[in-house]
């Protein structure tokens, strides 16, 4: 941690995914809802005080005027008024920012994350998007009973189509969100995975602070590759996957999927991962600069291998 937030020169890249489900039934529901203007444009204002200014960089965002969730929902004909219902996996900032445009709507976030925001201490320390919106959501309990490898979920409307999964670790209380749609199944995993090769834990692992975190972490990661075997055709849709798979799934789900993208989809995870859903592939990964600049690219290599002794028997 301590090399994440003073380390200036090795920068990449990273998306931050929001889903919109359209629903024949429930109306328009918003998974997450990425970051807002001020926060791009406005970070000094945003994040007061010494603390979050150190973590928070100046120029952490990049958000075009085309990115803003009020031009993007524009873009498709709609205003944040028609947003019926916003599923938040966590409230860190970087995933919580466009829920300053959406407060008509219903917001659920998991009971144990929203005790947890506060931290007990200061009020709205780590929530700066929540300040001063008098924000109170509908807390998720888990009370639907087990689905798969999970043994308490939320069925959000009682109907299986959209179902809330518990994966702590990255934050207290964090949820998944299980999208049953005609033909294909879309976990939204937020920060449990950042991109799709975190599944392999073994090979690569997320940053988790505390021994806590981590041994929630790695069992949430466990559940999920669990409902991956129990589910072939599920579709995993990270977090932050700023990798071909994350351009895929991108590319896939700009509309309804249709057979060709999840087929894309399907193929990238035969090639990267074994029946295990351990890889295939080189795994350690390493940083390469672009030609003049401290953003780059994440290369993924062979891992040295370690020296060993022999004897000739003698």
């Amino acid at each position: 941690m301590v090399s994440f937030l003073s380390d200036k020169s090795h920068f990449i890249r990273v998306p931050i995914f929001a889903f919109l489900v359209e629903h024949p039934e429930h109306g328009r529901i918003l998974v997450d809802t990425g970051i807002n203007h001020d926060q791009a444009h406005r970070h000094r204002e945003y994040y007061d005080g010494p603390l979050l200014r150190a973590a928070f960089d100046e120029d952490e965002y990049e958000l075009e005027q085309r990115e803003h969730l009020v031009n993007r929902l524009a873009g498709l004909d709609l205003t944040p008024s028609d947003i019926d219902v916003v599923v938040l996996t966590h409230l860190h900032e970087d995933h919580l920012g466009g829920v300053r445009d959406l407060v008509g709507s219903r917001v659920f976030v998991s009971r144990e994350q929203w005790r947890a925001r506060n931290l007990g201490i200061f009020p709205y320390r780590r929530t700066p998007s929540l300040k001063g919106l008098g924000l109170q959501p509908e807390l998720v309990g888990l009370d639907s009973g087990p689905f798969g490898s999970f043994a308490a979920t939320q069925d959000l409307f009682g109907d299986g189509s959209v179902v809330l999964l518990p994966t702590p670790g990255h934050a207290p209380g964090h949820l998944s969100v299980l999208v049953r749609g005609p033909g294909w199944d879309l976990l939204c995993a937020g920060d449990t995975l950042y991109t799709v090769r975190h599944l392999a834990v073994d090979r690569l692992r997320p940053i988790m602070l505390g021994r806590r975190a981590q041994r929630l972490q790695l069992d949430s990661i466990a559940r999920i590759r669990a409902l991956m075997a129990s589910m072939p055709d599920l579709v995993l849709a990270p977090g932050h996957d700023h990798t071909e798979y994350g351009t895929l799934l991108e590319r896939t789900f700009q509309g309804s999927p249709d057979p060709a993208g999840l087929a894309d989809l399907r193929a990238f995870m035969a090639a990267t991962f074994d029946g295990r859903l351990d890889l295939l592939e080189p795994s350690r990964p390493r940083f390469r600069a672009e030609p003049g600049s401290v953003i780059g690219q994440v290369d993924f290599v062979d891992r040295p291998v370690a020296p060993t002794a022999t004897t000739d028997g003698h």
